[in-house]
């Protein structure tokens, strides 16, 4: 196998490799040497390592064995081992059978199972200039992962909605990386690792299970060292999942430690429902990554679905598998471009919908996707089940229909109580018969029920190992479907407690507008019927517990849905509703949008609106009572109006306004704005009307947009030659050391060193610093008191360098 150079040392190979100082070059690689091989070792065991001479010399232990090698360390060539009488790379030695054991990974990544009739998702990828063009998903991360001479550690955020063929894509690419692997045309491998629906708040726990199930001998101790390396790439399918369970900080710390332990080299995959979690990752990683070691930059890659030559693929594909004629397979095609018609044609780009409707059209050609989509999905395999199938001995069925959707609600909450996608044969067959025993259920029928459980409609055998065989939803949109309906039914009983199941993973917003719809649909999101649903968040928000912060947001994302209005029929119109009289408390609103919404009358307690669209909400007669926070809020001061007793402007942190996705934090320009949309603004106080040159604040902004992206910046970026070429800037970047709001760090990056800034403050911290108030830390006070010395007269322009 072939391992090419610039792997050698990560991001920051080339400039080692450069290196012409061979004791410095030694000494910098003993303590990595030893550390490495430490991964591996038994537990309670060290790595003996001694100079040679010019080499290195280490024993170690591993399973039990005493091992040895001899390590050559060369400002020319780099490391090279002496292992077992063959010469090899340092990462050709720790991927080794004896060591790693890579290839055998590969094997069993192979053997977990292949995506079926795959056919290439379009996507995009954000390069600082925007996003580019659509490009097939799994050329497009090739090229990413593949990308030479990083200046920091690589996540690749990959967002899209449910059904948008995420997790497909990501499968496929591991697959392919396996193969090419085996075959000696690889440097690198992925380890797949399924984080939806997994009682894991830490990301070592989720690797190690991942391991587990795949059977390897590799475990995560060793993931960090070899994801440094370049040889194995990270990709965590469901981050949005994982970082829900037990609390975010703990999740976010995982991988920001994680990433630590990385020290700015490797690449990571992950993949969120939603672009919130990709903002989330950036504010949280960041407040909890290491200072010393983290480096990482972000790149948003968006699933863009099948265009109409790949659902032509597809047909194709699926054709010949099929055995179906040229003369069907168009039938059918026109049939289904019928069928997502009117107000489902955007769903044809998801594959999951058009798949299925494709199948459902072969078995039963009058079927009709008007209306809800998933749900006359639903009720066509429901209905096929119960027809076809699941019937005594004189072909009557065994279930209602009302039962059958019963036993698909139990599962999908069980799952979901258990924090889990999966459960095995035997708990499977244990909710049947609950649910038989509750319904009273004949004996004949309940034992049917129950022995077949495990291959009814909607199940699907999972590819994990257990004990007795596992089973999952055969895909998240119909676990998703029962998830909603049986929150429903907790919102129709007045005793449940709401609490318990928000208090779990992330709620997706599909399964929130699925709620609302629900609740509609029962007369519950208007007048009385509505402020006793808010009524309920409120209480569940307010309870105390390790869970508090996923069960205000859960609750949050469930008010977002029920506020906002119903998509109008006519697609011309906007939609609007008022809501008047209602008591918001104890949310966190998730990103979303509340445009069309009217509060009248209304009052908000202990509310927090993060990254909300508020454009055409309005706010009339309403109270705040404090504390709310309105942080990077969308508002259109044309539109949104904000008549709100007792807010104070200093609760905007940050404002996003109409026409730009740019985040200000300027105060004069915030109170121009929330001024602009009907706010009592008091008289400017002398902290806020401090002057601030406008060029500084613009730089300043600058600046903070590229910590929206990494952490820390490299100087040198191509992204930032506007802000490093201002004559303002060496004052400015004096002024931000001198009051240790960044910290400076030179590293050596594609053979030359360049300057990095390492925030010490999330930008939110630092922009809020203009405007004052108790909750400013007393540096950025400091710092802000100071900027319009930068160009005065023996200032700090010539400090700067």
């Amino acid at each position: 196998m072939t391992f090419s150079r610039s792997v050698v040392f990560g991001s920051f190979g080339s400039a080692r490799w450069a290196m012409r100082d061979a004791a410095g070059f030694r000494a910098w690689w003993m303590p990595r040497i030893e550390r490495d091989l430490a991964s591996f070792s038994d537990p309670g065991s060290r790595v003996e390592l001694k100079e040679t001479g010019r080499d290195l010399h280490a024993v170690w232990r591993m399973g039990g064995n005493a091992r040895e090698a001899d390590f050559q360390v060369r400002p020319s060539t780099g490391v090279r081992v002496q292992w077992n009488g063959d010469n090899l790379t340092y990462e050709q030695f720790l991927a080794s059978d004896q060591l790693a054991h890579l290839r055998h990974v590969a094997k069993m990544t192979l053997l977990a199972g292949t995506t079926p009739h795959f056919v290439s998702t379009e996507a995009r990828y954000d390069d600082d200039n925007g996003f580019g063009p659509s490009e097939p998903a799994v050329d497009l991360l090739r090229g990413l992962i593949e990308k030479p001479d990083r200046p920091a550690t690589q996540v690749v955020m990959l967002t899209g909605e449910a059904g948008a063929g995420k997790t497909a894509v990501l499968r496929r690419l591991t697959e392919e990386y396996a193969a090419l692997y085996l075959r000696g045309k690889a440097d690198r491998l992925l380890l797949y690792v399924n984080a939806q629906g997994r009682a894991l708040a830490r990301l070592h726990e989720a690797l190690a299970t991942e391991l587990q199930d795949l059977k390897v001998r590799l475990t995560y101790h060793s993931v960090a060292t070899l994801a440094r390396l370049g040889i194995l790439v990270p990709v965590i399918d469901g981050f949005d999942e994982l970082l829900g369970v037990s609390g975010y900080d703990d999740a976010f710390s995982s991988l920001s430690g994680f990433l630590d332990d990385l020290e700015g080299e490797g690449c990571v995959l992950a993949s969120a429902r939603s672009t919130y979690y990709e903002e989330e990752f950036v504010v949280r990683a960041g407040a909890v990554v290491g200072r010393d070691r983290a480096l990482w930059t972000q790149v948003p890659v968006r699933v863009e679905g099948w265009s109409e030559d790949n659902r032509n693929e597809f047909l194709t594909q699926w054709a010949t598998q099929t055995g179906l004629s040229e003369e069907r397979k168009r039938e059918i095609g026109a049939r289904t471009a019928h069928a997502f018609a009117g107000q489902n044609q955007a769903l044809q780009a998801k594959p999951f919908f058009f798949t299925k409707v494709v199948a459902l059209l072969r078995e039963r050609p009058n079927f009709d996707a008007g209306g809800d989509l998933l749900g006359q999905l639903v009720r066509a395999y429901l209905d096929r089940e119960l027809t076809e199938k699941l019937l005594d001995r004189q072909s009557s069925p065994l279930l209602t229909e009302e039962q059958f959707d019963l036993l698909m609600r139990e599962l999908a909450q069980e799952m979901w109580n258990l924090e889990t996608r999966e459960l095995d044969a035997r708990s499977v067959r244990e909710v049947a018969e609950y649910v038989a025993e509750n319904e009273n259920i004949s004996e004949t029928a309940k034992a049917v029920v129950v022995e077949r459980m495990p291959s009814l409609a909607f199940l699907a055998r999972s590819d994990r190992p257990g004990p007795y065989g596992r089973f999952a939803f055969e895909h998240e949109a119909f676990f998703f479907y029962f998830l909603a309906e049986s929150i429903v039914s907790l919102f129709k009983s007045a005793e449940a407690d709401i609490g318990i199941i928000l208090g779990r993973s992330a709620l997706p917003e599909n399964v929130a507008e699925r709620v609302a719809r629900g609740i509609a649909e029962r007369g519950n999101d208007s007048g009385r019927g509505l402020r006793s649903v808010m009524e309920r968040l409120g209480r569940a928000g307010a309870s105390p517990g390790l869970r508090t912060v996923q069960v205000r947001e859960n609750a949050g994302r469930l008010a977002l849905a029920i506020l906002r209005p119903r998509s109008s029929e006519d697609a011309s119109r906007e939609s609007s509703q008022e809501v008047a009289n209602v008591a918001v408390r104890n949310l966190t609103l998730p990103g979303g949008t509340l445009s069309g919404v009217t509060f009248r009358n209304c009052s908000f307690e202990e509310v927090v609106f993060r990254r909300t669209d508020l454009r055409r909400t309005r706010f009339l007669g309403c109270e705040v009572r404090n504390p709310v926070l309105f942080q990077a809020v969308r508002i259109d001061t044309e539109t949104t109006r904000l008549d709100l007793r007792s807010l104070d402007e200093r609760q905007f942190v940050g404002l996003r306004l109409a026409g730009g996705d740019e985040v200000t934090h300027d105060p004069s320009r915030r109170r121009r704005a929330l001024a602009t949309c009907g706010m009592a603004v008091p008289e400017e106080s002398p902290e806020v009307g401090r002057s601030v040159d406008p060029q500084i604040v613009e730089l300043l902004e600058r600046l903070m947009r590229a910590y929206g992206r990494a952490n820390p910046v490299c100087m040198q970026d191509d992204a930032l030659r506007k802000l490093v070429s201002s004559p303002k800037w060496a004052g400015l970047k004096a002024l931000l050391l001198e009051h240790e709001i960044v910290s400076r760090d030179r590293r050596e990056t594609g053979g030359k060193k360049k300057e990095f800034l390492r925030r010490r403050f999330l930008p939110d911290q630092i922009m809020a610093g203009r405007a004052g108030g108790g909750e400013v830390h007393p540096q950025v006070r400091r710092f802000w008191r100071s900027v319009p010395t930068v160009d005065k007269p023996g200032g700090r322009r010539a400090r700067a360098r």
